[in-house]
């Protein structure tokens, strides 16, 4: 099979031996996956990254000085009956299998190769059949849109709080869009590529402002829930309109956090979905005097999986104006320039295996 393979930061069109599943497992001809940023972290910094998983502890994470196959955001076609599935039903799943080591993730596995290749192999108990009404390119966000399910669940939402998503990417996005399904809201908002302010209104943000526009904290006090200590203790029961702020740190770059600490409602629950990979510095007696709440959040449950793709199967056309454009295998660092160096308009750029 050809697979266009990372090897010391380049991708090279490459042939490989075809996968050979063993029990419990599917072959598989990837349809389309998405181009997700930790890839691009992956190309530029694999190193650092590597580094990072494997003091997490993840053993079955790939060697970075080991060629790998990337792609994890995936819809394929099943190239051999296997149970309940057919040959050439489509299917989705989570990228997930069991090596030697443990679970290995698809994608960043040395093992086992992603999607950006002519043939994979998935776990049968992780896939899920794909609906007819469920165009290709839209099943292929399941896996995405399951990072903003599980944010969204471990943040504790619910119909009495107000919510802020900073950073429209792909994963803010993802989120805004998660949180209006739910019938949850309001939502701001905050972004600074105007491309990007746009994507947020049509996903469904009620507000959209750029960062530090004074029209944030109005809106926080308008809600009865006041920025400053003081003002926050004047509040009376009856001019909360909100009883608590949700918001999702969706930018992942040093000093936002500290940033967010001093601009968030106090009370606040932070929910930190992006990915700083430096260092960053916070203050944690200023959030203490806050009462702030600081909750990391990473990947996703097979159940929140489920939930992801039940929401695109409910509603397949709330999600397709996220896919921005699709390439071909051999394009594939085109799609990666778009993304590092583009203008913003990209959001999720699809890359197709045929």
């Amino acid at each position: 099979m050809k697979a266009m393979v990372l090897n010391d930061g380049r991708f090279t069109l490459e042939s490989l031996p075809d996968p050979v599943p063993a029990a419990g497992q599917l072959l598989a001809r990837p349809l389309v996956c998405g181009v997700c940023g930790s890839d691009l972290h992956a190309r530029d910094h694999a190193d650092h990254l590597c580094d990072l998983l494997q003091r997490a502890g993840f053993r079955g994470f790939m060697d970075p000085a080991q060629p790998v196959v990337m792609g994890h955001e995936f819809c394929c076609e099943l190239i051999e009956p296997s149970g309940s599935f057919a040959a050439g039903q489509r299917i989705v799943g989570l990228p997930f299998l069991t090596g030697p080591q443990g679970i290995e993730l698809i994608g960043y596995s040395n093992r086992y190769n992603g999607a950006f290749a002519e043939a994979m192999l998935l776990d049968a108990a992780l896939c899920l059949p794909v609906p007819d009404h469920v165009p290709t390119d839209i099943a292929a966000l399941a896996e995405p849109l399951s990072v903003a399910v599980h944010a969204v669940a471990e943040s504790g939402a619910d119909a009495d709080c107000a919510f802020a998503v900073v950073g429209c990417g792909p994963v803010g996005l993802f989120i805004i869009a998660r949180l209006k399904a739910l019938g949850l809201g309001p939502v701001l908002a905050i972004e600074p590529n105007a491309a990007r302010r746009a994507m947020a209104e049509r996903m469904g943000a009620d507000i959209i402002l750029s960062p530090g526009d004074a029209a944030g904290p109005a809106w926080w006090t308008d809600l009865g829930l006041p920025i400053g200590m003081s003002d926050a203790m004047a509040v009376t029961t009856d001019q909360k309109r909100r009883s608590r702020a949700v918001v999702f740190e969706c930018v992942g770059k040093p000093g936002m956090l500290m940033t967010l600490a001093k601009t968030c409602p106090t009370g606040a629950t932070l929910v930190v979905v992006g990915n700083c990979m430096e260092t960053d510095p916070i203050e944690p007696a200023f959030l203490l005097q806050k009462s702030l709440t600081l909750r990391f959040v990473f990947a996703y449950s097979p159940a929140e999986f489920g939930e992801a793709f039940t929401m695109i199967a409910a509603n397949p056309d709330r999600l397709a104006p996220m896919v921005t454009g699709t390439v071909g295998l051999t394009e594939l660092d085109s799609a990666f320039a778009a993304l590092t160096g583009g203008d913003g308009s990209q959001v999720k750029l699809l890359v197709a295996s045929a």
